[in-house]
C-alpha cells in the first residue's frame, strides 16, 4: 500500500464516518484548497490560486469559447447563480460537460493537494449547493492515486496471481482495459494467460496489475513460503466463484456517481408521477406481448428525428429497472446523433466504438451503470453508421447480452431518412415506433410503417399527447437530430400506448 499520507487518512475518514462540510488544505505559500463533502462523497473541489476555476476546464477542453464564458460569468453574477447553472441555462454547454468539467477540476486539485506538501487546517460541518455535483468516492480517488503513483508490477510470467477476497469492486471507475483484467483474475492466472486472454502487451498489464496490487486488491500466489496455506484458500475460493458466473456484473460494473439525469426522465428522478405510470403500462403491455414467445430485445425507432425515441428507450430502461432481480441494459445504436448519454447525463466514452475497434475485448468492459440500469453508450459518432452496425461484431453483442441481461432496449436512429433503423432492427424480437403529435408527418410516419417488418412491429407509443384534466404532466423539449436544441419547449409529452399502430399508416 502506498506511504501515510495525513491528507488521504482524513479523505478516508470522512469517508467511512458519510461526514458533510467542507475540508480545507493549506500550504506555507498561504495555497488554499477547499473540499465540499456531501454525507462522504466529495461533491466540489476549489482554491484561491490561478488556472484551476471551472471556467479554464471548459474553455481548455473546448466546451465552451472565450466570448461566452465571459457573457456566464457576467449573466450569474446579474442572476446571483453558480457559473455551471449560468452555463446550462444559456445553453452555452450541456449539464454534462459541465459535470465532466467539475471532476476534472476536483480531481486535479485533489491531486496535487495530495502531491504538494498540502496539510490539513481545519473541517466544518456545513453544506454547501451545487449545481452540478463532483461525485467522487474515497474508492475513485484511491484508484487515481495509485494510477499515479504504483510502479508496475514484476513478476514471473508462470506466477499465479488472483483477486483478494470478493469485495464491491464497482465504486471504482475503472477503464476497460482495467476492467478486462480484472474479470479474469476471478481464478488464478498469470501473466502470460492474461496476456492471451485479454490481447494487452505486457507493459501494459505490468502496470495494471502494480495499480491493483497498489490498492491491496490481488494476492501473488507463491511469492513467499508462508503465504503457502493463504493461497490455497485462496485458489479454493476463487476457482469455485468462476464456475458460478461468467462475469460479476454487480461486483465489476463501474457505477456512474455523477451521472446528471434530465429533468425530463420522470421516471427515474419521481417513480410515482403521472408518466412514469404510463410508462409502466407499456411495461406492462410489453411483458404480456412475451407471454407466449418470450421477448428480450426490444428496438425503440420513430419515423422522423424529432419523435422522442431516445427519451421513451431511456424511460422504458427504467421503467423495467424497477423491477427486483430483472437485469436491463439500453444500448445506444445512434451512431451519428446519439441520445441515451443526453438523457442520462453520462460521458459518451467508453462505448459501442471503442468495443468495434478492440478485436478481443469483452463488451462488459465497456458498460457501465447508473443505479440498476446497465447502459452502453455510442462511444462517440461515425460516418460509416450502417457499416459499424451491420458487422458480424455487434450481431454477437446482441448475443452475448441475451445470455446475461433479462431485458435489452437498443435506442435505434430513426427510419427516416437513413435506413440505420432497419438493421437495429433485425437484431430485435420486437419494434416499438414513436409518434410524436404535432410533429410526425403522415407522410414520414407511411414511409416508416411500409419500411419495418410487420411480424415484429409491436405498437406504437403516441408521444406528446395533450394531457386530461386533472393529470400531471411535465413539459418535454426535443433537440433536433444532430443539430442544436429547437428555441422553446416542444409541448406536454404525455407518452399513450397504442398496441397496434393505426390502419391510415398501413397499406
Amino acid at each position: 500500500m502506498f506511504a501515510s499520507n495525513a491528507v488521504l487518512d482524513e479523505i478516508r475518514r470522512l469517508h467511512q464516518d458519510a461526514q458533510s462540510g467542507l475540508l480545507v488544505l493549506t500550504t506555507q505559500a498561504a495555497e488554499r484548497v477547499e473540499v465540499s463533502f456531501r454525507e462522504g462523497m466529495i461533491e466540489a473541489v476549489s482554491c484561491n490560486f490561478p488556472g484551476f476555476r471551472l471556467g479554464d476546464y471548459l474553455a481548455k477542453d473546448g466546451s465552451i469559447s472565450p466570448r461566452d464564458l465571459d457573457a456566464a460569468v457576467a449573466e450569474g453574477r446579474r442572476q446571483k447563480i453558480v457559473l455551471g447553472e449560468a452555463i446550462v441555462r444559456g445553453r452555452r454547454a450541456g449539464a454534462t460537460q459541465v459535470a465532466a468539467a467539475v471532476r476534472r477540476q476536483s480531481m486535479e486539485l485533489l491531486e496535487r493537494g495530495l502531491n504538494n506538501g498540502f496539510s490539513v487546517d481545519s473541517f466544518t460541518s456545513c453544506l454547501r449547493p451545487y449545481y452540478v455535483p463532483a461525485g467522487i468516492s474515497f474508492p475513485q480517488l484511491l484508484l487515481d492515486w495509485s494510477r499515479a503513483c504504483s510502479a508496475p508490477i514484476e513478476v514471473e510470467d508462470a506466477t499465479p496471481i488472483v483477486l483478494r477476497g470478493s469485495d464491491d469492486l464497482s465504486r471504482f471507475h475503472w477503464s476497460p482495459e482495467e476492467l478486462s483484467v480484472l474479470a479474469e483474475l476471478k481464478h488464478p492466472n498469470s501473466l502470460s494467460g492474461l496476456a492471451v486472454a485479454t490481447n494487452l502487451d505486457r507493459a501494459s498489464l505490468k502496470r495494471i496489475l502494480g495499480v491493483l496490487r497498489g490498492l491491496e486488491l490481488i494476492n501473488i500466489l507463491g511469492s513467499s513460503a508462508s503465504a503457502g496455506r493463504e493461497d490455497i484458500a485462496t485458489r479454493s475460493r476463487l476457482e469455485a466463484m468462476v464456475r458460478t458466473d461468467s462475469f460479476r456484473f454487480d461486483e465489476l460494473t463501474p457505477v456512474v456517481t455523477n451521472a446528471v439525469l434530465s429533468e425530463k426522465l420522470l421516471v427515474a428522478r419521481q417513480e410515482s408521477s403521472f408518466i412514469s405510470e404510463q410508462f409502466k403500462t407499456l411495461k406492462v403491455r410489453l411483458t404480456e406481448a412475451g407471454s407466449t414467445t418470450p421477448l428480450k430485445v426490444f428496438t425503440v425507432s420513430s419515423p422522423d428525428e424529432w419523435d422522442g425515441k431516445s427519451l421513451v428507450s431511456a424511460a422504458m430502461a427504467f421503467s423495467f429497472a424497477e423491477d427486483p432481480g430483472r437485469r436491463v441494459v439500453i444500448v445506444d445504436c445512434d451512431l451519428r446523433s446519439p441520445g441515451v448519454e443526453k438523457y442520462l447525463g453520462v460521458p459518451s466514452e467508453p462505448g459501442l466504438l471503442q468495443y468495434f475497434a478492440n478485436p478481443t475485448m469483452s463488451p462488459y468492459c465497456y458498460i457501465r451503470r447508473v443505479e440498476n440500469l446497465y447502459f452502453l453508450t455510442t462511444g462517440g459518432i461515425t460516418p460509416n453508421a450502417i457499416e459499424t452496425l451491420s458487422m458480424r461484431k455487434m450481431k454477437q453483442l446482441i448475443e452475448s447480452l441475451r445470455t446475461d441481461f433479462d431485458t435489452i432496449i437498443l435506442d435505434a436512429p430513426p427510419y427516416s431518412p437513413i435506413a440505420d433503423a432497419r438493421v437495429v432492427t433485425g437484431l430485435c424480437d420486437g419494434l416499438i415506433m414513436v409518434v410524436r403529435r404535432g410533429k410526425t408527418s403522415y407522410s414520414s410516419a407511411d414511409r416508416a410503417f411500409k419500411a419495418v417488418d410487420r411480424n415484429k412491429l409491436l405498437g406504437v407509443v403516441f408521444n406528446d399527447v395533450k394531457p386530461m384534466l386533472f393529470n400531471t404532466y411535465h413539459d418535454f423539449g426535443y433537440a433536433r437530430y444532430g443539430q442544436t436544441q429547437l428555441g422553446g419547449p416542444a409541448g406536454d409529452a404525455i407518452p399513450k400506448i397504442i398496441s397496434k399502430p393505426p390502419k391510415r399508416y398501413i397499406s
